[in-house]
């Protein structure tokens, strides 16, 4: 094996847009506003990070309405449900992996066990679900008895056992439970469909998912928690971590923290990937990329770009240094990550509002082909993260500057891929294929 072979290579997964990024439509370079529902708009998007080689795209969601007099500036209240377009997108790819966000507070989960395994046998084994625990008003269209709760503890309670039934579903079927034996007439095995005997306290299933088991074994599991409870979490179940870290050491930290977590449940820490979010604007010139952030930014009106950042700074000037406390109202992890980077560079309020709202709260990198590349590599070697969920202020005009020139720089430095190694995403990520749990038998 060459040097070039066994360097470490970079993950890149593509955010595709449902809304999160909701001041875009007001560009002028869009003659008619963006149009959300566009389906044909989020395939080429799709096609395109595909021809760049990306591990997969991610799907951010959430099942709330927009609330409050800032709804109307968010292209947000109109957005598909992520089952149904990543079906539409599965159809018109080959390899790019499909993962989307479903709370365990907005959802039940035979439901979300159904579409992922649904999804995962429609792409042929590239489905993800991005697992986590926001509680909102979306709860209420469900008719369950959820409490508003911030104790994190309890939250990841049920995140737990919403994913243990879940996973459960998933192996209702062992792998080859269905003969379709023609001669004897007997489709499928009875002795290898399990029934559940799942009654939690939370939920109560007893009976097998009507669909086989799917191609992956379980469809990927990401997370994005970096609280305590959160790394506890995701090392001990996740194979991908999304994480938002502005410096490399708040990098190192968390890779440190998440990869230790991973082996204290007894699992192979080489098994999880950690991706940190990045918001990148690309220019030929530095110039030319300070231009593009400038004209991005100044979109966003700033009481909706504070609103961007899920922090509550109650009646705080917006003009005064970052506070020492404040209330964080969606990641606990991110929150914190951009109080860091707010402090260390001297912001103010609205100065992080304006550079960070472009990223979903996300670290801006603004330059050019060669200090981009620069970068994610230094991030890379000093182990701050596996790769990193790539996040494109200007949409897909911004993915086509990642693509033509970021792209092809990573692969001259042999840091990322030139083809795809497998079919799956599991295979994509190097992520072994989870046993059955029924197939697990003792003599």
């Amino acid at each position: 094996m060459t040097s070039e072979e066994q360097r470490k290579k970079l993950r890149l997964a593509a955010f595709i847009y449902s809304g999160q990024q909701s001041q875009i439509w007001r560009h002028p370079k869009y003659g008619i506003p963006h149009d959300s529902l566009d389906v044909d708009y989020f395939i080429k998007y799709a096609q395109l990070a595909e021809s760049a080689r990306f591990d997969t795209l991610f799907l951010a969601d959430g099942a709330s309405f927009p609330t409050g007099p800032l709804a109307k500036h968010h292209w947000s209240v109109s957005s598909f449900e992520p089952a149904t377009l990543f079906s539409a997108i599965a159809a018109r790819t080959e390899h790019i992996g499909l993962v989307y966000t479903a709370s365990v507070s907005d959802n039940e989960p035979t439901h979300v066990a159904r579409q992922l395994a649904s999804l995962d046998h429609i792409s042929h084994g590239r489905a993800g679900w991005n697992v986590v625990t926001t509680l909102g008003p979306g709860t209420q269209n469900l008719g369950v008895p959820l409490e508003e709760t911030k104790d994190t503890a309890a939250k990841y309670a049920r995140a737990r056992k919403f994913l243990n039934a879940v996973q459960t579903l998933w192996d209702s079927f062992e792998d080859d439970a269905l003969l379709r034996n023609k001669e004897s007439g007997i489709y499928v095995d009875l002795d290898k469909v399990h029934w559940p005997n799942i009654d939690d306290g939370l939920y109560k299933i007893d009976q097998p998912l009507r669909v086989e088991r799917p191609v992956q074994g379980h469809p990927v599991i990401a997370q994005a928690g970096t609280s305590p409870e959160g790394i506890a979490f995701g090392g001990s179940t996740a194979d991908l971590i999304y994480c938002a870290n502005y410096s490399i050491e708040d990098g190192q930290k968390t890779f440190k923290a998440l990869k230790g977590a991973a082996a204290a449940a007894g699992r192979n820490p080489d098994h999880l990937v950690i991706l940190t979010g990045v918001a990148v604007i690309w220019g030929e010139t530095p110039e030319e990329a300070e231009r593009k952030l400038k004209e991005v930014s100044s979109l966003w009106p700033i009481e909706v770009a504070v609103s961007n950042l899920h922090i509550g700074f109650g009646d705080a000037d917006l003009d005064s240094p970052f506070p020492d406390t404040y209330d964080h109202m969606f990641s606990a992890g991110r929150a914190a990550a951009i109080a860091s980077y707010a402090r260390a560079n001297k912001l103010t309020i609205r100065q992080i509002a304006e550079r960070c709202s472009i990223g979903l709260g996300h670290r801006p990198l603004v330059g050019t082909t060669q200090s981009i590349a620069d970068d994610l590599q230094v991030w890379l070697e000093a182990e701050a993260t596996d790769g990193f969920a790539v996040i494109q202020p200007l949409l897909i005009d911004g993915l086509k500057d990642f693509a033509t020139h970021i792209v092809p720089e990573l692969q001259r430095r042999g840091l990322f891929r030139t083809e795809y190694e497998g079919r799956t995403l599991r295979e994509n990520l190097g992520s072994p294929r989870p046993t059955n749990r029924y197939s697990v038998r003792t003599p």
